[in-house]
C-alpha cells in the first residue's frame, strides 16, 4: 500500500493587484483588468472579488501551504443554464521575490458553488 500524500498543485500566475495597499480582512470587488489574466479568456467569468488576507511574502516556494495564504479571490461564472451563477475560489500566495501563487478552484465555497441569482450580501459588489 503507497502512502501518497497529496500535495497542492500551485501554479504561478500574473496577479499586479497584490501590489495595490488593501485593508486585511475587506474586499474588494475587481476589475476584468484586476482580475487573474487566465480569466480574461474564459467567457463565462462575470464577477470576482479578492479578500485579502495579508502577511509577509514567502522566501522559498517549499513553503507554500493552503494555511499561509495571503489573498483569495471568488470568481463568479455565468451560464444561460441552470444553475446559472458558479462560485469557485482560489488562493494566491506571494513570494518576496514578487511571484504569485494560485492555488484552484475549491468548488466547496462557504456560501454554496450553484446559484440562480447572486447572493444578496454579494450582490451589493459589481466587478467590470
Amino acid at each position: 500500500m503507497s502512502s501518497k500524500r497529496h500535495v497542492p498543485n500551485w501554479k504561478e500566475v500574473d496577479l499586479p493587484v497584490l501590489e495595490a495597499a488593501l485593508s486585511t480582512g475587506r474586499i474588494k470587488e475587481l476589475t476584468r483588468d484586476e482580475m487573474p489574466g487566465w480569466t480574461r479568456s474564459v467567457p463565462a467569468v462575470s464577477a470576482a472579488w479578492l479578500y485579502y488576507e495579508g502577511g509577509s511574502p514567502l522566501d522559498s516556494t517549499g513553503s507554500l501551504s493552503t494555511e499561509d495564504f495571503h489573498a483569495r479571490i471568488d470568481i463568479e461564472r455565468q451560464y444561460p443554464v441552470s444553475p446559472r451563477l458558479r462560485y469557485d475560489h482560489y488562493l494566491f500566495v506571494k513570494m518576496a521575490d514578487d511571484r504569485v501563487f494560485q492555488l484552484g478552484p475549491d468548488k466547496d465555497v462557504e456560501y454554496g458553488h450553484h446559484h440562480e441569482v447572486r447572493p444578496d450580501w454579494l450582490d451589493r459588489y459589481r466587478s467590470g
